[in-house]
């Protein structure tokens, strides 16, 4: 029998794949990104290599494209760019391409020591940044607390509850301010029925037919302002601390997100902004205000939820503490007493979210459930 010697072809390799692997990829590739509604500024630095030229793109598009490009050349890549009003929708989809995605809190310290700002410089600062970051300076970015679609719908709909109160408050004040310059001294709430039948007979008719074109306005967000609300306090449910309403309580939550996030009590304490400022040096030690750094609504929150839990649980230990400079008369004291208040307080609901301690440890009455 004949023996076959015939040898097979062996496939010539593309052009394509040849170059790749002639051409190692890098370990990671960051890119800091300058987001704006009508372009993107992106930048990229290659392992340990110097920071590149800024490349200015037009459209979403354009950088996840460019974003793709540098996957192909990298073994990981990584993209920061800082919260603002486009809100997270660039993240989501670059975590849904597979691509590490960091969100960072805006900072322009250097900028405004250095008295120059531009797209360019932000970009490479972000690079920069998020480098340094990445090798171990933690404090090199702020990092933002990301949402899911569902916290970020919750946390929404509490922080449009919170405008539309504060829409009541700018245009009651401008009907107030009016009556006030023209003598009839101060009114509060002076577009509800009862105080505006009694206005009706006291003022002249111009000065009346003046308030009335805020009337229906205000009216119409008493309506809304009740509906928010009502809304808000459904999404409640089990037993709360007395004089912790459930309507505070689900705000907090949608401003917190996820209980779990914090691991020590001074992380969901400085969450809120109630920790107190520090100026040391040596073995001089001087602690000062607080800082005011975390969440201004949970900060507005819980200081409005500390007044009242002052009313209901006397025999909470925080209040116990306090309680000689809440029955005095000094205001500025009773203000940091308050704060003091709210910032244990912060962190009992912390314990009681987490499964950390019970009501009956922290010596809080529960209602409701």
């Amino acid at each position: 029998m004949k023996e076959n010697n015939t040898l097979e072809a062996t496939p010539v390799a593309s052009a394509r794949q040849i170059k790749d692997q002639k051409a190692p990829k890098a370990k990671r590739i960051v890119v800091g990104t300058d987001v704006h509604l009508r372009g993107y500024q992106v930048t990229r630095k290659v392992d340990n290599a110097a920071i590149g030229a800024v490349a200015n793109l037009r459209s979403e598009t354009e950088l996840l494209l460019y974003v793709e490009k540098q996957c192909e050349q990298a073994q990981e890549v990584v993209v920061v760019y800082e919260a603002g009003p486009l809100g997270y929708g660039l993240y989501r989809k670059l975590r849904a391409r597979g691509v590490k995605c960091l969100v960072c809190a805006p900072d322009s310290s250097q900028q405004k020591r250095k008295r120059r700002k531009n797209n360019q410089i932000d970009t490479r600062t972000l690079t920069s940044n998020l480098f340094n970051y990445l090798n171990g300076n933690e404090a090199a970015l702020q990092l933002v607390r990301v949402p899911t679609v569902e916290q970020e719908q919750a946390r929404l709909a509490s922080r449009q509850h919170d405008q539309l109160v504060q829409e009541r408050k700018r245009l009651g004040a401008q009907g107030n301010s009016l009556l006030l310059s023209q003598g009839f001294g101060s009114w509060k709430n002076w577009w509800r029925p009862k105080a505006f039948s009694r206005l009706e007979q006291l003022l002249p008719a111009w000065l009346f037919e003046m308030l009335q074109s805020w009337v229906d306005l205000l009216r119409a967000l008493d309506e809304k302002i009740q509906r928010a609300k009502a809304s808000l306090t459904k999404g409640y449910s089990g037993s709360r601390p007395k004089g912790a309403g459930a309507n505070s309580l689900v705000q907090l939550g949608s401003e917190v997100l996820d209980w779990n996030l914090y691991t020590t009590r001074r992380k969901i304490a400085c969450l809120a902004g109630m920790v107190p400022s520090e100026w040391s040096t040596g073995e001089s030690q001087r602690r000062g205000s607080i800082t005011k750094v975390g969440v201004p609504a949970i900060r507005r929150i819980i200081t409005e939820m500390a007044w009242r839990i002052i009313q209901f649980q006397p025999q909470y230990p925080p209040v116990q503490k306090w309680q000689e400079v809440l029955q005095g008369t000094n205001r500025a004291l009773k203000k940091k007493a308050v704060v003091a208040i709210g910032r244990q307080l912060m962190v009992d609901l912390w314990r009681l979210q987490t499964g950390r301690a019970s009501a009956q440890e922290l010596k809080l009455i529960m209602i409701g459930g």
